[in-house]
């Protein structure tokens, strides 16, 4: 193979310059053949650098920073849910007990009972106060037992075999039927609670009425009026007053007249 001599340019000069006196390609040969050698390189590296599609005329040589994916508006593409108002700036503690219910019997169980039926502690403190004065050795005439007086067909219904056995027991039975009936009447406290009292068919054969029990008419308010000094007005609304009128106004202008529901 013949190489011939020529003169380097200026782009050859400084690559066989760059190691210094020291610095060699990797064949042999002589200083031509270095050379000869360093332009087959070169032509290589410029037809490639050739190919590369043009970016522009002022474009110049490509950094790392030509690799990276910009965003320029990068809230638009995070999901971010909207903080719910109240609870995320200012979140409570579930097992922080108000100051109202921390001096009471059995507070600690009843604050934990109520939270896993989602009720508010202070009603079902407001039941227990009025069903059996905190004794949970109470047991009614009727049959109902502890410290929420109930029932052992209602307790059944919940998987607890004996609401006598222990408080948590009692108030596991009781909680959740608290709960069912806030479900069952849609969060009216004065139905719910005279449910509680007299049961769910006796409110429902009344018209969805408080049943007219001397014992039931004496219990819903007794109850509201507990709830009320006890509850935390910062976190629930008033409870509502005890009606005997025939009349519900869901909305306004919009009024169920019980007198024409079915017996």
């Amino acid at each position: 193979m013949t190489f011939i001599h020529t003169t380097p340019s200026p782009l050859e000069a400084r690559l066989l310059n760059r190691g210094g006196e020291n610095f060699s390609p990797p064949f042999q040969g002589g200083v031509d053949a270095k050379r000869a050698g360093w332009f087959a390189v070169m032509t290589v590296a410029v037809a490639v650098v050739a190919a590369a599609p043009a970016n522009g005329a002022e474009s110049g040589p490509l950094s790392r920073a030509d690799y990276r994916l910009n965003v320029t508006a990068l809230a638009a593409f995070r999901l971010a849910a909207a903080k719910p108002a109240a609870l995320a700036s200012n979140p409570r503690d579930e097992r922080v007990i108000p100051a109202s219910l921390a001096d009471k019997p059995f507070a600690r169980m009843i604050h934990s009972a109520a939270k896993q039926a989602t009720l508010d502690p202070a009603l079902v403190h407001a039941v227990i106060f009025v069903e059996s004065r905190y004794n949970p050795a109470a047991r009614s005439p009727k049959g109902a037992i502890g410290l929420m007086q109930v029932l052992s067909q209602t307790a059944a219904r919940y998987g607890v075999r004996n609401p006598a056995a222990s408080p948590e027991a009692n108030l596991a039975a009781g909680t959740r039927y608290l709960r069912d009936l806030m479900q069952l009447f849609q969060g009216r406290l004065d139905l719910v609670l005279a449910a509680y009292n007299a049961g769910e068919n006796a409110v429902l054969r009344h018209g969805h009425r408080i049943p007219p029990y001397r014992e039931t008419q004496s219990y819903v308010p007794a109850v509201l009026a507990k709830y009320r000094e006890w509850r935390d007005p910062a976190q629930r609304p008033e409870p509502p007053a005890v009606t005997t009128s025939r009349f519900i106004e869901y909305l306004p202008g919009t009024r169920l007249d019980l007198s024409l529901l079915p017996p």
